[in-house]
C-alpha cells in the first residue's frame, strides 16, 4: 500500500511539473525549483536561502522564475510559526529590513513609508504576516504532491502579478525594475518641459509627494524621469490587469505597477498601438471631437500644464485643510515630445506629420484632419501663429498649436469605476477577455478575474468555498461570505465619505470641474497597505477642467459657477432620475459593492455629515491660514461667507415667515455694508428665489453653526477672523 501510494504521489507530482513546460522558458531550472517547493511541508531556512539567491538573480534565473521564487518565499514565511522570532529575525535581516540580528536592532524606518505602522520587531512581524496573508486564497491550496492542477496554475499566474509580490521590493533593485519596464515599451527622445510661469505650490506639492514615496518607488520614478525620454506603448505591452507595465483597455496611457507595491505610476499619454503612435482626428462618427482629442494618442503641453496647476492647487489646499494628502494623483514630470516611433525607428514630429513615408497609411486623411484642426484652433482663440505656406507650414502650425507632450504621474489607479462595474457584471468576462484582450475564456480565467477584482475592491478578500459554475454565481457567493459582506458595506461608506470630503473641500473654495474630475471614467479605486492594514481609497484623476478662484477674482459669480457645481453633483450622486444615479460615482459604487437600502441610507447620512464638515473646515482654514490666503485675493476672502449668509437668511425667511420685502431689505443691508453693487445684490437674491429647489438640498452647508460652549453663531466668528486679516 505504501509503495502504491508513493507511486501515485510521484505520478501526480510529475503531471503537475509537466505544466511548467508551457509556463517557463528555463524549463529544467523551473522544474527543479517547483519540485523542491512541492516537497516542503514546513518552513525550511536552507530552502529560503536558495530562494533568496535565486530572487536576487545570483543564479542567472529569468525574471519569470525570480518572481515565482519570491512567491514561494512568501509561502514559506506563512508556514513559519509567528512565535519563532529567531527565525523571523534571521529572515528579516536577510531581506535588509534589519541592519543586523538581535533585539537591539529595530526594523529600518523606511517601512513606515511603505504603510507599516511600527519599526518594533515584535509588532512588525504580525503586520508582515497580515500583509502576506492577503494571498491565502492561493497559498492555502498548495499542498505538496496533492496540489491540484488549477491551484498550481493559479500560483504561477499570481507570481506574474509583480505588484502582488510583497517581498519583491526587498529583492529587486530599482535599476533592474526600470530595465524590465523599458523592455516592454518603445522609447524616444524628449525635452524636459519646465513652465517658467508655474506657481510655487506646484513645486511644493511635487516635493511633498516625492518625499512621501518609499525608497523603492522613488528610485524607480527617479530613473524614469531623469532622462527626459518619452515612453510609448509597444506590441509587447500587456493590457492584462496588474501587469508590471499595463496599457489599460480603451485608454491611451501606460500604468506601471512596481513589484511589491500598491502605488501606481501613469504615463499620460503614450500613443496608440500599431503604425500610428500619434494621429490627428477632427471628427468621429459625424461629430467633431473636443480640442483636447485632436492630437489622437497624445496630450497637448498647455493642457498638461493647466492640469498640473489645477491638481497641485487643490492638493495644496486639501493638505493644509485636512493635514493629509488629497485623494488625487501627483504630477511628477513633463516632457515635450521630440520624436515619435515610426516603423521601428524614431522620427522627429515635424517629418512624422509631413512625410507620407514616415506616417504611413492614412496620411491623406490625417492631413485633411490637420487642416480642419488648425482652422478650428485659430477660430477658438488659440495663439496666433504665422500662416506658414506649404506642407511643412501646416505641420508646423499644428505642432505649434498642440505642442505634443507627456506627463508622468504618481498615485493613479487603472481600476476606474466604470470599468470595475462592467467587469463585475455578468458580462464582465466577455468584456475583458473576448472584447478587450481578444482571448478565449475558460472557467478558471473567469474565476481568476473575479478573485483579482474582489481583492482590489475589498482590500482583504475571502474566496467562497463553492464549486465554480458561472461568473455571476461565484460573485454572489463571494458577497455572501460574512467577512466580505461586512468589509463591502464598511468600505462603501468609507468611500462615500472620501468623496464627500473631497467635494466639500472644493465647494469650500468655490471651485468646480464641470464634472471632469468626478465622472466615473476619471475616478478609480485602489487597495492600499496603510498603518498595518489593507484599506481601499478613491482617487480622482484628470483635472483638465478644474477651476479654482485665482488671486485676480474678487467675487463669487453665483450664476456662472453654481451650474458648473451642479454638473459635478450630477456625476457624484445625483438622484434626480434613476438613469442619472446609475451612472454617478455612488451609483457605480453601489453596483460594485452590491449595496442594499439600509447601507445606502447610512452612506447618505455619513456623506451629508462629512460634506458639511469639510466645507466648513475649508472655509475656516481659508480665513485663518496664511499659506492658503495667499492663493486668493483679499476681497474674495473678505466676501467668502456672504453667499452663505444670504442663503441662510432665505432659509430663515421660509421658516420664520417674514415678508419677502423685509428679508430683502435685511440682506441688502448686510451686503451693502460689504461694498456690493446693487446689480450683484439683485443677482444673488434673484438667483436664490429662481433656483431654490436646486439649492435647498445643500442649504445645510450654509447654515450657521452653534458652538458647544457659547451657542454663538460660528459664522460670526469667521467673519470676525476675516476682518482681522484685512
Amino acid at each position: 500500500m505504501k509503495t502504491t501510494g508513493g507511486t501515485s504521489q510521484a505520478s501526480s507530482k510529475n503531471v503537475l511539473l509537466d505544466l511548467l513546460t508551457t509556463e517557463f522558458e528555463d524549463v529544467d531550472q523551473a522544474r527543479a525549483l517547483f519540485e523542491e517547493f512541492l516537497r516542503q511541508k514546513s518552513y525550511n531556512d536552507s530552502f529560503c536561502l536558495k530562494l533568496l539567491a535565486l530572487a536576487r538573480q545570483k543564479t542567472g534565473a529569468s525574471w519569470a522564475l525570480r518572481r515565482a521564487a519570491i512567491l514561494m518565499l512568501e509561502n514559506q514565511v506563512l508556514k513559519l510559526d509567528p512565535t519563532r522570532l529567531d527565525d523571523f529575525d534571521w529572515l528579516l535581516t536577510q531581506l535588509n529590513l534589519k541592519p543586523a540580528r538581535g533585539p537591539g536592532h529595530a526594523i529600518t524606518s523606511s517601512v513606515l513609508r511603505e504603510g507599516f505602522s511600527t519599526t518594533d520587531f515584535r509588532y512588525f512581524v504580525p503586520e508582515l504576516r497580515r500583509k502576506l496573508e492577503r494571498l491565502n486564497r492561493v497559498h492555502d491550496r498548495i499542498r505538496g504532491a496533492k496540489t491540484s492542477e488549477d491551484a498550481l496554475r493559479d500560483f504561477i499566474e499570481l507570481s506574474r502579478c509583480d505588484c502582488k509580490l510583497s517581498l519583491a521590493r526587498y529583492l529587486f533593485t530599482p535599476e533592474e525594475v526600470v530595465d524590465e519596464i523599458l523592455r516592454r515599451l518603445r522609447v524616444t527622445d524628449g525635452v524636459r518641459d519646465l513652465d517658467p510661469f508655474r506657481a510655487q505650490f506646484i513645486d511644493e506639492e511635487r516635493t511633498v509627494a516625492l518625499k512621501l514615496l518609499p525608497d523603492f518607488e522613488a528610485g524607480i520614478l527617479k530613473r524614469l524621469c531623469e532622462t527626459s525620454s518619452t515612453y510609448w506603448v509597444s506590441e509587447e505591452t500587456s493590457s492584462e490587469i496588474n501587469s508590471l507595465v499595463e496599457y489599460p483597455l480603451s485608454t491611451v496611457v501606460l500604468v506601471i505597477k512596481p513589484p511589491g507595491s500598491n502605488l501606481e505610476f501613469e504615463i499620460k499619454r503614450a500613443g496608440r498601438r500599431g503604425r500610428h503612435s500619434l494621429n490627428v482626428v477632427y471628427a468621429r462618427n459625424g461629430y467633431t471631437v473636443p480640442p483636447s482629442h485632436r492630437l489622437d494618442g497624445g496630450s497637448m503641453q498647455w493642457l498638461l500644464r493647466y492640469e498640473a496647476n489645477s491638481a497641485s492647487k487643490i492638493g495644496f489646499i486639501y493638505r493644509h485643510v485636512h493635514g493629509t494628502q488629497a485623494p488625487i494623483a501627483n504630477y511628477i514630470s513633463r516632457t515635450t515630445i521630440y520624436s515619435v516611433p515610426s516603423q521601428g525607428d524614431a522620427v522627429q514630429t515635424l517629418p512624422y506629420f509631413t512625410e507620407p513615408y514616415s506616417f504611413g497609411n492614412g496620411f491623406r486623411q490625417m492631413r485633411a484632419a490637420m487642416a480642419e484642426s488648425v482652422k478650428a484652433l485659430k477660430a477658438e482663440g488659440n495663439a496666433d501663429l504665422p500662416d506658414l505656406p506649404g506642407d511643412i507650414g501646416l505641420s508646423a502650425q499644428f505642432i505649434g498649436h498642440v505642442q505634443p507632450a507627456q506627463s508622468i504621474l504618481s498615485g493613479t489607479s487603472s481600476f476606474r469605476l466604470d470599468k470595475l462595474a462592467a467587469y463585475l457584471s455578468p458580462a464582465g468576462p466577455t468584456r475583458y477577455f473576448r472584447e478587450g484582450l481578444s482571448a478565449a475564456i475558460s472557467k478558471r480565467d473567469e474565476r481568476q478575474l473575479a478573485d483579482e477584482l474582489l481583492e482590489e475592491i475589498l482590500g482583504v478578500y475571502v474566496a467562497p468555498e463553492v464549486r465554480y459554475q458561472t461568473y455571476e454565481q461565484y460573485l454572489e457567493a463571494a458577497f455572501v461570505v460574512t467577512d466580505n459582506r461586512v468589509r463591502a458595506d464598511w468600505i462603501y461608506i468609507s468611500l462615500v465619505e472620501q468623496i464627500a470630503r473631497f467635494w466639500g473641500t472644493l465647494l469650500g473654495v468655490r471651485g468646480y470641474s464641470r464634472g471632469e474630475s468626478f465622472v466615473a471614467r476619471n475616478v478609480g479605486l485602489k487597495s492600499v497597505w496603510d498603518r498595518g492594514e489593507w484599506n481601499v481609497r478613491i482617487i480622482f484623476m484628470d483635472h483638465d477642467d478644474l477651476s479654482i478662484p485665482g488671486p485676480d477674482e474678487q467675487i463669487f459669480y453665483v450664476s456662472g459657477v453654481l451650474p458648473c457645481m451642479k454638473i459635478d453633483e450630477r456625476h457624484i450622486w445625483d438622484r434626480s432620475t434613476p438613469e442619472r444615479f446609475v451612472t454617478s460615482e455612488v451609483g457605480y459604487l453601489q453596483r460594485i459593492y452590491r449595496i442594499g437600502k439600509d447601507v445606502d441610507e447610512q452612506g447618505q447620512a455619513a456623506a451629508d455629515v462629512e460634506l458639511r464638515r469639510a466645507y466648513k473646515k475649508t472655509q475656516q482654514e481659508l480665513l485663518t491660514n496664511p499659506k492658503l490666503r495667499q492663493l486668493f485675493s483679499r476681497r474674495f476672502l473678505d466676501r467668502l461667507l456672504d453667499w452663505d449668509t444670504v442663503v441662510d437668511g432665505y432659509v430663515q425667511k421660509k421658516h420664520l415667515k417674514p415678508t419677502g420685502a423685509a428679508w430683502k431689505r435685511k440682506m441688502r443691508k448686510v451686503l451693502d455694508a460689504k461694498g456690493y453693487k446693487k446689480v450683484t445684490l439683485d443677482c444673488y437674491l434673484e438667483f436664490i428665489e429662481n433656483n431654490w429647489t436646486r439649492l435647498e438640498t445643500y442649504s445645510h452647508l450654509y447654515r450657521a453653526e452653534e458652538t458647544a460652549s457659547t451657542g454663538e453663531d460660528c459664522k460670526a466668528d469667521n467673519l470676525a477672523v476675516a476682518l482681522a486679516y484685512r
